[in-house]
């Protein structure tokens, strides 16, 4: 059994979705721990979601895939998906394992996040909004909270520093949105009527 099949068994056998991998990362990806698959060597936990946003600002960092679940305490435990693809960097940390979640919740929306990312994946690689080394960058999470940032746009505020704060799979959902929605020029205009 290869690992990306140990991983996904071991995932949905505990009621929870795997998300795509793509196939290039989907080919390397290694068991490196207990509950920890990666396409590359780890030397920090998964768990510390900000060194691994923060890493490429630092580092030379190729494309890679993280699936795991860490954590620390009863309470603080999270399914990690990192990807560095393309011109996608997505980072979904998403609260699974404490004592006092609720693991059905928590399951199914672990499983509309993977759902969405699942389709950002194909959409950030054609959608013709992210030109060349432009980077479209995703966090979602439920401990630190959840922005993006695209060429052009903005950064959107993290959980916490506005009253509009998002939770992963709201943020997921504005950055598909925002892929897949033509640009205004090319929306089809209303025709005037004639009069009689």
């Amino acid at each position: 059994m290869s690992d990306l099949e140990k991983a996904r068994q071991l995932f949905t056998g505990e009621g929870l979705a795997f998300p795509a991998i793509p196939d290039k990362l989907a080919v390397r990806l290694k068991e490196r721990d207990e509950w920890v698959f990666s396409t590359r060597e780890l030397r920090m936990s998964p768990y510390n979601l900000q060194h691994y946003v923060q890493e490429r600002n630092r580092a030379r960092v190729g494309e890679y895939a993280v699936v795991a679940h860490s954590g620390h305490g009863v309470n603080s435990y999270a399914i990690q998906y990192y990807l560095i693809y393309g011109p996608l960097r997505m980072f979904l940390h998403l609260g699974w394992g404490g004592v006092y979640m609720d693991a059905d919740a928590a399951a199914s929306q672990i499983q509309e996040c993977f759902s969405l990312a699942d389709q950002i994946v194909p959409a950030a690689m054609t959608a013709g909004k992210l030109g060349a080394g432009k980077r479209l960058t995703i966090v979602g999470s439920d401990f630190y909270g959840s922005y993006w940032s695209a060429p052009g746009r903005r950064r959107r505020k993290e959980r916490g520093e506005s009253k509009d704060s998002k939770t992963p799979a709201e943020a997921l959902a504005e950055v598909l949105h925002w892929l897949t929605d033509p640009p205004p020029n090319t929306r089809l205009q209303p025709t005037a009527s004639s009069g009689g």
